[in-house]
């Protein structure tokens, strides 16, 4: 019966713990998604070259930051695929390519919807 109890509480820690997790990066996987759609891309779209630049830089260091934590719980493999469409996102807006720009940042959109859906406790992600 002590072994079932304890079993239980640790199972409740770490649900709560992934709770935790998960409303935290839902916040700010939402504040990145914001980024690019509210500011990043009306600077691409304007052409406003030396403001995308700035944002983006803005975007990179934040995810830099989360991307921290992010590696304890996420997938390696998409957390790196994130970080090289940022890279290839900050190129593109150097040369000022449109397209290539507002089609990575697009990208870039996706990729971070797709980390925070992967780590919602749901069926699907349990088993």
């Amino acid at each position: 019966m002590k072994a079932l109890i304890v079993s239980l509480a640790i199972m409740v820690i770490v649900i709560a713990g992934w709770w935790v997790f998960v409303d935290y990066a839902d916040s700010n996987l939402h504040e990145l998604t914001g980024m690019i759609e509210d500011d990043i891309l009306k600077s691409v779209y304007s052409e406003d070259w030396e403001k995308a630049g700035m944002q983006i830089e803005d975007l990179t260091d934040k995810w830099h930051k989360q991307k921290k934590i992010y590696t304890f719980f996420f997938n390696t493999s998409a957390v790196m695929e994130t970080d090289y469409s940022i890279a290839k996102a900050k190129q593109y807006i150097k040369v000022n390519n449109l397209p290539l720009a507002s089609g990575e940042l697009g990208c870039i959109k996706e990729q971070l919807g797709f980390l925070h859906l992967n780590e919602l406790i749901t069926l699907d992600n349990i088993f």
